[in-house]
């Protein structure tokens, strides 16, 4: 929920005089730093913005129109004679006898592997340039630059989908676009999630629980120095301080859940209102490939407009740029300092497990989510014969659904559950077995289709929620963005490796359900994964490992959080 407006953010004519600065006096009097609410409000608007080209684009309309163009120029197996229809007629589990095939690169290639392949290629760049982005991010000012540029960027070629007729030669083109557009997404959200662990320090309850926990250790030391101390009186003082600090992870953990789950829940609002104006346009051309790149450019207009004011709030501080370091490598030497920063960070799993735990279960279950979405689509729309607009509804009761989880979870956590974050995160995705379960067993007819989509938008908005909190909470607070660069690249190094298996499966047995077995596997497998992650031990870890970087660079923790 948005932060309490406080007298000095309802007084304050000078929004950006106070982004970044003096996290620690402000939390010794009352009053929050009013940039905060600008960066909060910068957040919210970016995600409202790129999460409608998720939604939209990604989740739907990217691998329909990528399959359709690749349909509108294919051939029907076995003998590739005859040109594919512009839909199966009626439900079926495959079969070389309808398969619709188009010859790419000398070999024939199904068309939902087309739309796969794509994906898959599309996420691998996405590892390779957010490792490469490693260094320029960790920058407070070439981070808000980069935002911006991949948010143009992407929106640009998104945009472009509205100039590529079926009928041109050059139709695979195609690809190329959603590549760009794909790529310029994923790494604007890491610059952008880089802001979590900031917006979480800078709610005014968690800055008043970072008071007492500065009291607390204040007070342990006077009585440790005292001379006349007593055991009793050491024993009570230690007491508090462990209870001010669970107080304040507990608080900061819970203040960051729900900034991530309002960003979440406002992306799929934005998301669902776009798939419903543009549902009258392709039912009354009939679900036609122009109607569809239409429906693609209008995400990309307004994920390019809402950059402006999203561009304009993150924008960093005065006071920050002028200190901000200078890059005397130069971008090509900056990208190499990424890739051995990675290395670096690889070499600390011995004093952060917990946090490389995580990612090992997040490599298995973003792939695992990544995959869900795409072959269930390509699944109702080549195997169940469902028609665009269905595949609209269904996208946008999913994401409708994602609101009501991500509003949902928290609540029930805080009410009735009183679990951890892990422990939400580890029952949502025990859930999300059920999906390629009901792909395994059921899924027979289309209106199976439409309860899948309920429970998988339910589980997915809270999913990605829960992921990113509880990964900002193992993450020292100084290296934020670079830790983030790392939570995407596992990301997106997993990410492209479910589609092109699924790709294969499908070109080999001319059957996508059987890719519904890779993904129950994955899920399957991260679950043991996941439970043995320790997030108190995480946490101290973290923590541990931010006070010696900033001992050993000989930098503050109030400058090394104004850096940010």
């Amino acid at each position: 929920m948005p932060f309490p407006p406080t007298r000095a953010h309802l007084d304050d004519p000078d929004e950006t005089a106070s982004e970044t600065g003096e996290l620690l006096p402000h939390a010794k009097g009352t009053t929050p730093p009013s940039g905060g609410t600008r960066l909060y409000r910068g957040f919210l608007a970016y995600t409202i913005a790129c999460e409608v080209f998720s939604v939209v684009s990604l989740g739907l309309f990217l691998p329909v129109v990528l399959e359709q163009l690749a349909r509108e120029n294919g051939r029907l197996a076995p003998d590739y004679a005859q040109p594919c229809p512009m839909s199966a007629s009626e439900p079926t589990d495959g079969g070389d006898a309808q398969r619709c095939a188009v010859r790419l690169l000398g070999s024939w290639l199904d068309t939902a592997s087309f739309s796969l392949y794509t994906y898959s290629a599309s996420v691998l760049i996405q590892a390779l340039l957010v490792i490469s982005l490693g260094t320029l991010a960790d920058n407070p000012f070439i981070r808000h630059r980069l935002l911006t540029t991949f948010g143009t960027v992407g929106s640009l070629f998104t945009i472009s989908f509205l100039l590529l007729p079926p009928s041109s030669p050059v139709w695979w083109i195609s690809a190329l676009l959603a590549l760009v557009a794909n790529v310029s997404f994923g790494a604007s959200m890491v610059c952008l999630n880089s802001y979590l662990p900031e917006l979480g320090r800078r709610n005014p309850i968690v800055l008043a629980k970072l008071q007492s926990l500065e009291d607390a250790r204040e007070t342990l030391k006077t009585v440790q120095a005292s001379p006349e101390r007593r055991g009793d009186d050491l024993l009570v003082a230690s007491q508090e301080l462990v209870r001010a600090q669970d107080e304040y992870a507990a608080e900061k953990a819970m203040a960051t859940s729900e900034v991530s789950s309002t960003g979440v829940a406002l992306g799929y609002a934005a998301g669902i209102s776009l798939l419903v104006l543009m549902l009258v346009p392709v039912t009354l051309m009939h679900g036609s490939t122009l109607s569809l790149r239409c429906a693609i450019a209008g995400s990309g207009l307004w994920w390019g407009i809402g950059t402006i004011p999203a561009s304009y709030w993150l924008r960093p501080d005065e006071t920050i740029v002028a200190r901000a370091p200078v890059l005397t490598r130069g971008i090509w030497g900056s990208a190499a300092e990424g890739w051995k920063g990675l290395g670096l960070m690889l070499q600390d799993w011995r004093r952060l497990p917990a946090t490389f735990i995580f990612l090992a279960a997040w490599f298995l279950l973003s792939d695992a989510f990544a995959t869900m979405t795409s072959t269930a689509m390509l699944f109702a729309k080549t195997s169940l014969s469902m028609s665009t607009s269905a595949l609209i509804i269904i996208s946008v009761i999913s994401p409708a659904a994602g609101i009501a989880g991500a509003i949902l979870f928290p609540r029930l956590q805080k009410t009735v559950l009183l679990w951890t974050n892990l422990y939400v995160l580890l029952f949502l995705v025990a859930l999300a077995c059920l999906i390629p379960l009901s792909g395994i067993l059921a899924l027979r007819s289309q209106w199976e289709m439409y309860v899948v989509a309920v429970v998988f938008g339910a589980l997915y908005g809270s999913f990605q929620s829960y992921a990113r909190t509880c990964f900002s909470e193992l993450v020292p607070g100084s290296q934020s963005a670079r830790w983030f660069g790392l939570y995407s690249i596992t990301d997106k190094s997993s990410s492209f490796l479910g589609p092109l298996l699924v790709a294969t499966i499908t070109t080999l047995t001319s059957n996508i359900r059987y890719g519904f077995w890779l993904i129950l596997g994955m899920l399957v497998f991260a679950l043991p994964i996941l439970a043995r992650v320790n997030m108190d031990k995480g946490r101290n870890d973290a923590e541990s490992y931010d006070r010696e970087l900033v001992l050993s660079t000989g930098v503050t923790d109030v400058d090394e959080r104004d850096s940010e």
